[in-house]
């Protein structure tokens, strides 16, 4: 059979206290370390952001005396840059889309293209191909003339590969485009 507690005495602290398990000093303790380290990483958090909000507004001071105290005076470029400059800006605004598009379109199984060099200054593409025969090429040079994007296609040179056994004609060829609109 089991004992029984019979206790009436008066419940006090002390009391309450040296009835306490030790399982329950331990979870206590426990607790108080996990609270104390809670505290502390707490507290270093905070310090942490007080020293970024101090950097921030440190640094948005300084970008702001920076911007009302400096204009930079333009960069002066000789003519040969200037140049230089605008004809990179003209190659970067070829027109590449509606030119591979108009190409694509009118380009027959028949044609092989080997190259093509667009020249954005003058608006002109200048293009190599190889045909079986001078009928493909002339269709294909027709096609192109008829494609919107093109405003003007002429044969610059053409030849027979001799050594090639089915006698391919290479041919180049230029085409210009119209100003693209605004």
């Amino acid at each position: 059979m089991r004992a029984l507690q019979i206790d009436f005495a008066k419940p006090t602290l002390w009391r309450t206290l040296a009835r306490t398990s030790a399982l329950t000093w331990s979870l206590l303790a426990v607790g108080l370390i996990a609270l104390l380290i809670v505290g502390i990483d707490l507290r270093k958090t905070m310090q942490a952001r007080q020293i970024i909000e101090q950097a921030m507004a440190n640094a948005s001071a300084q970008r702001a005396k920076r911007s009302q105290s400096s204009t930079l005076p333009a960069p002066i470029l000789s003519p040969v840059q200037i140049a230089g400059l605008n004809g990179v800006i003209d190659q970067l605004n070829v027109p590449w889309r509606d030119l591979l598009d108009a190409i694509e379109s009118a380009t027959p199984p028949a044609i092989a293209l080997l190259s093509l060099e667009p020249d954005a200054r003058r608006r002109t593409l200048v293009g190599s191909a190889e045909a079986r025969d001078s009928e493909a090429m002339i269709d294909y040079l027709s096609a192109l003339q008829q494609q919107p994007f093109f405003s003007g296609v002429m044969l610059l040179r053409h030849e027979t590969n001799e050594q090639d056994a089915r006698k391919p004609l290479r041919f180049q060829f230029e085409a210009s485009w119209h100003e693209a609109a605004p």
